[in-house]
C-alpha cells in the first residue's frame, strides 16, 4: 500500500501527453495549447477612436469652439483627409483617427450643424489622447498572447480569432470508456429487487468525464463472469483511458486486477493509504496502435470511486492534455467551521461545503457523512476536506486543504 503522494507521483510519471493535432478554433475550447500563439499584427493596427464623436486637435478645444467638419469616418473605413487647426472629423467608435488628430470629443458634447458643415464643442478643455487608443496598445505583432500549456477557455476564443489563430495546435482529447462491475447492479430505470442496487457509479463517472470535455463510451455493467468481464475489458482497452468501478478489493468475485493483467495491463500500483478509496488500481498497457493506454480500477462504493477520480483520474486527464504537473498540487486552504475528529489509520478525504463565517476568510463545514456509500451527503458537498493525520481531533479554525469538485 502506497501513500497518496506516491500514487499521485506514479500516475504523473506514467501518463504521457497525447499526440498534437491542429483543430479549428471553435472545437478547441477545453483543450491545451501545444505551442505558443503569437499576434500576427498590432492591436489596434492604427490609432483609433473609442467613442462616437469628433476627432480634433486637443489644443483647439474650449467652451463654444466652432470647428469645420472635413469628413465622416465610420468603423471599417479609413480617413482620407488630415485635419488642421480649427478642423474636425466626425468619427465612429473603432474608426482610425485622421492624421493631425490627437483626441476625440464624445458626441454628447457636440452640436452638429450639418448645413454649415460645422460642429460646436460644449467642453472647456480636452487632454491630448482622450478617448483614443494608440497603435499596438493592446498588443504588438509578434507578441505571444497565449503560451503553450494554456487551457483554452470560451472567453479566450475572441482573442485567438483576433490574432488570426483560425486553427491551433493542441493536445488531442483522450477517448475513454467506463465499466462498472457487479452482478448486483441494475439500470437506474429499474426497480431493484432482493440484493440488487442501481448503478450509480457508471453515470457519475461518465458525467465527470463529460465535465472535462470528454465523451466516454458506456460499456454497460460488467457482470461477475470472467468471460463477460474480459470481453468488455478488451473493448474498453481500445480507448486511451478505461475506468472500472468495483471488483478491485479482496473478495472472491473481485476479479478486476487479475483479468486486467490477463488482458496485458501492467499494474503500477494497487491500494493507497487513504480513506475512502483504499483499493484503487492503476495500470498501463500497450494498445494495438502502439500508444499507451491507462486503466483505473476504482472501488465500488460511490464516494470511494469519486475520491479516486478526483485525486488521480483528473491528474491523468491533465497529463494526457499536456500538463507538466508531477507533484501533488497546492490546494486552497480553508478554515474548519467546527471541531472534527478523524478515525482509523489512514488520511481521510471528507465531504465538506463552504459556509458563511461572517469574515473575509473562507470556512468549510465537515458534513454528517455516513460512509463511502452515502451519496445523499455527497450531493450536499462542494469538495473534499483533506485530513492528513488520522486519529486526532482537528480544532475549529484549523486550516486544511480543500479539493473542490
Amino acid at each position: 500500500m502506497i501513500s497518496v503522494d506516491e500514487a499521485f507521483r506514479k500516475v504523473a510519471q506514467t501518463v504521457n501527453p497525447l499526440p498534437i493535432v491542429s483543430v479549428d478554433l471553435a472545437a478547441a475550447v477545453g483543450m491545451t495549447l501545444a505551442s505558443d500563439v503569437n499576434a500576427d499584427r498590432d492591436s489596434p493596427p492604427w490609432k483609433k477612436s473609442v467613442m462616437d464623436g469628433f476627432a480634433v486637435q486637443a489644443s483647439d478645444i474650449r467652451a463654444g469652439a466652432i470647428l469645420q467638419v472635413v469628413e465622416s469616418v465610420t468603423a471599417g473605413s479609413m480617413p482620407t483627409l488630415p485635419i488642421g487647426q480649427g478642423q474636425a472629423t466626425r468619427i465612429m467608435t473603432g474608426a482610425p483617427l485622421p492624421k493631425g488628430a490627437d483626441a476625440v470629443v464624445m458626441i454628447e458634447r457636440c452640436e452638429l450643424d450639418e448645413a454649415a458643415g460645422q460642429v460646436t464643442i460644449n467642453l472647456e478643455s480636452l487632454a491630448s489622447g482622450r478617448h483614443v487608443l494608440g497603435r499596438a496598445e493592446n498588443f504588438a505583432a509578434g507578441q505571444a498572447v497565449f503560451s503553450a500549456g494554456s487551457v483554452i477557455r470560451d472567453i479566450d476564443v475572441g482573442l485567438l480569432a483576433e490574432v488570426g489563430a483560425a486553427k491551433v495546435n493542441v493536445y488531442q482529447r483522450p477517448t475513454a470508456a467506463v465499466l462498472p462491475t457487479g452482478d448486483e447492479l441494475v439500470d437506474a430505470a429499474t426497480m431493484p429487487t432482493g440484493p440488487q442496487i442501481r448503478n450509480s457509479n457508471g453515470p457519475m463517472l461518465i458525467a465527470m468525464l463529460r465535465s472535462k470535455g470528454i465523451v466516454a463510451t458506456d460499456l454497460g455493467v460488467g457482470s461477475d463472469d470472467r468471460d463477460v468481464l474480459r470481453k468488455k475489458m478488451k473493448t474498453g482497452l481500445k480507448e486511451d483511458l478505461l475506468i472500472l468501478s468495483g471488483g478491485v478489493s479482496a473478495g472472491t468475485l473481485d476479479l478486476v486486477p487479475e483479468l486486467l493483467e490477463e488482458c496485458g495491463v501492467q499494474p503500477v500500483f494497487h491500494k493507497i493509504k487513504m480513506k475512502p478509496g483504499k483499493p484503487v488500481f492503476f495500470g498501463v498497457h500497450r494498445r494495438t496502435d502502439g500508444r499507451s493506454g491507462y486503466v483505473f480500477g476504482l472501488p465500488g462504493n460511490p464516494v470511494s470511486s469519486l475520491v479516486g477520480f478526483r485525486l488521480l483520474v483528473y491528474l491523468a486527464l491533465e497529463r494526457m492534455a499536456g500538463s507538466l504537473q508531477i507533484e501533488m498540487p497546492a490546494m486552497p486552504h480553508v478554515r474548519l467551521s467546527k471541531d472534527h475528529q478523524t478515525r482509523g489509520d489512514r488520511p481521510t478525504f471528507w465531504p465538506g461545503r463552504i459556509v458563511d463565517s461572517g469574515t473575509a476568510e473562507r470556512h468549510v463545514e465537515p458534513l454528517q457523512w455516513k460512509g463511502s456509500s452515502d451519496l445523499m451527503t455527497l450531493a450536499q458537498a462542494e469538495g473534499l476536506i483533506e485530513f492528513a493525520t488520522p486519529g486526532i481531533t482537528y480544532p475549529q479554525g484549523e486550516t486544511l486543504p480543500f479539493w473542490k469538485f
